[in-house]
């Protein structure tokens, strides 16, 4: 299942393959979006950036939501803030760290620039820089509550011993739980 959703290859042999249809069609969409969001300047953007800046913790809260009513999500939430103490001699838990704090400060970092470029000379940049880093880092965990609550779900269903049973972790890892806490939801249509 997690080739098909994420699309991985059995091996690099036959190279990379075509792009995805949905995908690139999303990609296209959401660049058109941002086009149109950022050819008129500031004017137009704040009115964009209340809904791209909101729904997202919408979303977030409401898969939390359900999330944590169904059977076995405290399992999957203890695991997520249970700290693992000899995993901080581990470089490449340092290095996976750091890859996810650049990955998500990264997303929109070419609109933050060309926003700043609007800012008075002595406007506090060290206090927005701060903003956003713990914004950051306040949705990295609301998003991992939310997947490690699912994941206790998944752990309950099919009887594991452990959260690791369950699921490999890595980038797909979003991939497999959200879609699986929108399927949990029993008054959406599938």
């Amino acid at each position: 299942m997690r080739r098909y959703v994420t699309h991985e290859a059995k091996s690099w042999e036959a190279g990379l393959g075509l792009p995805d249809w949905k995908l690139t069609l999303c990609l296209a969409a959401s660049w058109l979006v941002l086009f149109l969001t950022l050819v008129k300047g500031v004017q137009s953007a704040g009115k964009t950036a209340y809904f791209t800046a909101l729904f997202p913790y919408v979303v977030l809260f409401t898969l939390l939501g359900r999330g944590v009513t169904l059977p076995g999500a405290y399992d999957g939430i203890m695991y997520f803030l249970t700290p693992q103490w000899e995993k901080l001699l581990d470089g490449n838990v340092w290095y996976q760290a750091v890859t996810q704090s650049f990955f998500s400060l990264s997303v929109a970092f070419g609109s933050i620039s060309m926003f700043s470029s609007y800012n008075d000379f002595k406007h506090n940049v060290y206090r927005d820089s701060l903003i956003i880093s713990f914004m950051d880092t306040a949705t990295s965990l609301l998003a991992g509550l939310t997947i490690f609550s699912v994941l206790g779900n998944l752990k309950y269903e099919i009887q594991a011993d452990s959260i690791d049973d369950v699921v490999q972790g890595g980038a797909g890892l979003a991939f497999i739980t959200y879609p699986t806490a929108i399927a949990k939801f029993n008054y959406v249509p599938q």
